[in-house]
């Protein structure tokens, strides 16, 4: 089949493209490198047929002028220290990058629309939610209320009314926490498992934001792409809409998380120093994330394989090969 995946260049997408060819799959993919990077994708563009890349706006894509079997749209502004303090910005990308591209989709005759929705959906301020979360638990009174969160929440309600309007399917994943290898490391405030490795290997004091209790639901990136070809292989002519959950059904308090990774550090870098500096909490952002998966289980035969002790040691041993490889121990 022949597909669209916006993001491309982006952790998430590149790995979705990547097991698409591989899976003999033809893929073209855009991505404006505001988010992503080339070194994501170079291997497909040297290597892939199958695989055509163009850098490009999902504002104002108008598409290549020929057909898509699926469109997998993952371009937006997922930071949400970036979407609280650029909300236009993040209303133009998230909301009306999305609106454009369900008209690509149409134009180009797609028969299902993918998603990338977020579990920050179901980030309250209030006390009252409950864990672990099922995808019919958001939106309601007390939740979405981050900034970001609203955005994707407006967005997925238009891929909804627009699937159904026009005759084609779509489905929604609610990512946790995913991670692994080419997680991007360069935000201002990295995703914790990569922060904690890079600081370090670079023997670099490590950032707690908050008291360290905070909980998270991760996901190995592989077992994300597992989803997503399970989800291609059982929804791909469906016509309704769902939602499922893409999350471990498990979570990890940050300092957990921080004991994992440093073990895991040591074995390759033991004069690592493990210092921590505590700071102030992020303004709004979920105590706990938990994912129910129970949907994703039933509907599209999917659960993950990954633990997370074993996805860190992954993650770890590729980034200490991919910029470390050479360090003096």
């Amino acid at each position: 089949m022949k597909h669209l995946i916006t993001g491309v260049a982006g952790f998430v997408g590149s790995n979705l493209a990547r097991k698409l060819l591989n899976a003999g799959h033809q893929v073209t993919g855009i991505d404006n490198m505001a988010c992503g990077y080339f070194s994501n994708i170079k291997d497909l563009i040297n290597h892939k047929s199958g695989f055509h890349y163009e850098k490009s706006d999902i504002i104002d894509y108008k598409g290549d002028g020929g057909s898509f079997d699926s469109v997998w749209h993952f371009g937006a502004r997922g930071e949400l220290y970036y979407c609280r303090d650029n909300i236009g910005e993040a209303i133009d990308v998230n909301v009306k990058g999305t609106l454009n591209m369900l008209k690509v989709a149409k134009e180009s005759l797609a028969k299902h629309f993918y998603f990338a929705d977020t579990s920050a959906e179901y980030d309250s301020f209030d006390d009252e939610q409950y864990y672990p979360t099922a995808e019919w638990m958001s939106p309601n009174t007390i939740t979405p209320m981050g900034y970001y969160a609203i955005t994707k929440m407006a967005a997925s309600q238009f891929v909804r009314s627009f699937g159904l309007s026009n005759d084609m399917g779509t489905t929604l994943f609610r990512y946790t926490n995913i991670y692994g290898p080419e997680m991007n490391l360069s935000r201002s405030i990295p995703p914790v498992i990569g922060s904690f490795t890079k600081r370090l290997f670079n023997d670099e004091v490590c950032t707690i934001y908050g008291d360290g209790s905070k909980r998270r639901d991760f996901l190995h990136i592989d077992d994300l792409s597992d989803l997503h070809m399970a989800a291609l292989e059982r929804r791909q002519d469906k016509k309704d809409s769902q939602t499922f959950n893409g999350g471990s059904g498990e979570n990890h308090s940050i300092h957990e998380v921080w004991d994992v990774v440093y073990h895991a550090c040591l074995e390759y870098y033991p004069k690592c120093s493990g210092r921590i500096l505590y700071k102030e909490d992020q303004p709004n952002e979920a105590q706990i994330t938990l994912a129910n998966i129970d949907k994703a289980k039933e509907h599209l035969d999917w659960e993950p394989k990954i633990s997370f002790d074993e996805g860190v040691g992954k993650t770890i041993t590729n980034l200490w090969e991919r910029h470390c490889a050479g360090k003096n121990k």
